[in-house]
């Protein structure tokens, strides 16, 4: 069940793309005619409705008088004050965004009141290319408030904001992985100024160490370091290294696997166990090149064929290495890839989308829940997921056919295996890759789709 905050969001949504206005009915030379009439700026304006659309736009004249019925409703609620109250204190917060956007000491764009007045469309990220909603962008760069140690590191740094977006203003909206940022309209501030080169939180942020709180506040990576594990960044011998907490399965998941892609001769993000904490390498390296996520193309929507398609239209390369992460996902059972977790490595100087960015984030693959019952993966989640995409989809399935896929051995996996330095069950991991390999072979070879009787959907009634 939907909060009342959420149906409010939906409702509101819905209620945009619904005509404004009521239908006026007039006889012209004796024929009936109907037009959309709406007040704007004081005059009123109408637009002559062809006889196929009268039935659609009536309907959607009607549906928008049930939602605005359904929003009063809603609204009057106490939460629903709530939420009406927090929005008008991010409007008042936004109409004072007035500022610059900048990519290292580059204008890209100028905002005012929140607002994109003027921008580089070449340089601008992906998601204002898409959107030009610069307040959700730099919400997302905000680091994830439902983690502990998030209001840990707020409080020590005397943070007194729930705001995504001041949380990220806070760092003027930089991270470790491009360099984009945002510079206040009378600021002097170059991107040297603003850029990170240490960080006096990572305990804080990675374990909630209690001796970081006292630390007097200064500007640190962790506002904008996204997602739901506890975390931090590491700066060593001038290089940043993402340390992350978890378990010895999570652990033994994400070097596994980056290991076996490694052998395979896989672009991955490398990782390292240091006998407490799994830590991986910024593969932006110091963000020579910007990362930006999947969800600047595609928001929320992780579907296999939505993502191919939207990486197809912008190159055939891109496509091909998403399709090698969704392979190296299915056999080595990644239930967790999304939109937030995957993207791509675009050019700093000229905006230009260079290649997938190395796979990383694998700790809720494998083992990291627990050892499967279905060790030959014959009734396999992501397999089914797989093969539905690749029966789905035709382009997907011939680049598949066509591409050298390598093989995984035995030997690979126990080379892999012998590197890790953490017990787990070997003879479990080598069937099981091995039959999960089997399984995605069996799906790509195969020359007919589905049989009648199958059916890949959950018939589900929402």
């Amino acid at each position: 069940m939907k909060s009342i905050s959420e149906q409010i969001m939906l409702l509101e949504k819905e209620l945009a793309q619904c005509p404004n206005g009521y239908i006026s009915r007039k006889v012209i030379n004796g024929k009936e005619r109907f037009y959309l009439q709406w007040t704007e700026n004081g005059k009123i304006k109408s637009k002559y409705i062809k006889s196929r659309e009268l039935e659609s736009i009536t309907e959607a004249v009607e549906r928008r008088q049930q939602i605005q019925e359904k929003l009063k409703e809603l609204k009057s609620t106490p939460e629903g004050v709530k939420s009406n109250n927090l929005k008008r204190k991010v409007v008042r917060s936004m109409q004072k965004l007035t500022g610059y956007l900048m990519l290292e000491d580059r204008v890209i764009a100028t905002i005012r009141n929140g607002d994109i007045i003027e921008y580089n469309e070449a340089l601008l990220p992906l998601f204002l290319k898409r959107t030009k909603d610069i307040e959700s962008w730099i919400a997302s760069r905000a680091i994830d408030s439902h983690r502990t140690n998030s209001r840990l590191l707020k409080k020590a740094l005397r943070l007194k904001t729930t705001d995504d977006v001041q949380t990220a203003l806070a760092v003027n909206a930089a991270t470790v992985t491009d360099r984009y940022w945002f510079k206040p309209e009378g600021s002097n501030a170059l991107y040297e100024d603003i850029r990170f080169k240490e960080n006096y939180f990572d305990q804080l942020a990675l374990r909630g160490d209690p001796d970081s709180f006292s630390r007097k506040p200064s500007r640190t990576p962790e506002l904008t370091n996204i997602g739901s594990f506890e975390k931090c960044w590491k700066l060593i011998d001038g290089k940043w290294w993402m340390y992350k907490n978890g378990n010895r399965e999570e652990y033994f998941s994400e070097l596994f696997i980056c290991k076996l892609g490694e052998k395979l001769g896989f672009n991955m993000a490398h990782y390292e166990f240091d006998g407490q904490y799994i830590r991986s390498l910024d593969f932006t390296d110091g963000a020579k090149m910007n990362f930006e996520p999947m969800s600047s193309l595609v928001d929320d929507n992780e579907d296999y064929e939505n993502c191919f398609r939207v990486l197809l239209k912008l190159s055939s390369d891109l496509a091909k290495q998403y399709l090698i992460l969704i392979w190296m996902d299915s056999i080595c059972y990644n239930m967790d890839r999304h939109t937030a977790n995957f993207g791509v490595i675009r050019d700093v100087e000229t905006g230009d989308i260079v290649s997938l960015a190395p796979n990383y984030d694998n700790n809720i693959a494998l083992i990291a829940k627990g050892y499967s019952k279905d060790l030959t993966r014959s009734n396999d989640g992501l397999i089914r997921f797989f093969r539905e995409f690749v029966f789905n989809c035709k382009e997907a399935r011939e680049m598949y056919r066509q591409m050298d896929l390598p093989i995984i051995t035995e030997e690979l996996i126990d080379e892999c295996l012998n590197e890790i330095p953490i017990d787990v069950d070997h003879e479990y991991i080598r069937s099981f890759i091995l039959y999960g390999q089997e399984r995605i072979k069996e799906i790509i070879d195969i020359d007919e789709g589905p049989s009648e009787d199958e059916d890949f959907s959950m018939n589900l009634i929402l």
